[in-house]
């Protein structure tokens, strides 16, 4: 064997160990990626071994400050008319909730036109900010409005002012 012959072989074994070094650590890094996805990843609620967009775990969203996770169970309605449906649902939890949590000073008696004042507003304002199905057809919705609930009760008190919804004065 000449020099130039073990030189060609010592190259030739070095090329093969780099690929062989670089397939094992291709090959680690795809395994210990996988383990840490499954640890950290996000699942529907319905269907825990289906991956997730990020929203349906974390409910914040960029311009969104007020955000509610619902659901609609599949069906053979029609996907607008399935949107609209847990919109409302939404619309009709918030106006409660905010009326108990928010407005306990409405005067009694008003809490109906309150309330309808809120669902009014809801309306206006509640956006689907963000959609997408399960594995098993339920669609998941995360429906946001884009105040914060500071500017949200100003812009409602203001509204109950203009509609003569009085609050008792604390």
């Amino acid at each position: 064997m000449t020099v130039i012959d073990r030189h060609f072989c010592s190259v030739r074994t070095l090329v093969k160990t780099c690929l062989a070094l670089t397939l094992l650590a291709g090959l680690a890094a795809c395994t210990s990626r996988g383990i840490q996805q499954e640890m950290t990843s996000c699942t529907f609620p319905d269907t825990a071994r289906t991956p997730a967009p990020s929203f349906i775990c974390d409910q914040q969203v960029e311009g969104y400050p007020i955000t509610r996770l619902t659901s609609s169970e599949a069906s053979d309605v029609d996907t607008n008319e399935r949107l609209e449906r847990a919109r409302l649902e939404v619309q009709h939890t918030l106006a409660l909730e905010w009326l108990m949590l928010w407005f306990p000073d409405v005067v009694e008696g008003q809490e109906s036109e309150a309330q309808q004042v809120i669902l009014a507003w809801l309306d206006e304002e509640l956006r689907v900010v963000r959609s997408r199905a399960s594995s098993s057809g339920t669609m998941w919705l995360l429906l946001g409005i884009a105040y914060s609930e500071v500017d949200a009760q100003v812009i409602l008190r203001n509204r109950f002012a203009a509609a003569g919804i009085k609050t008792i004065d604390r």
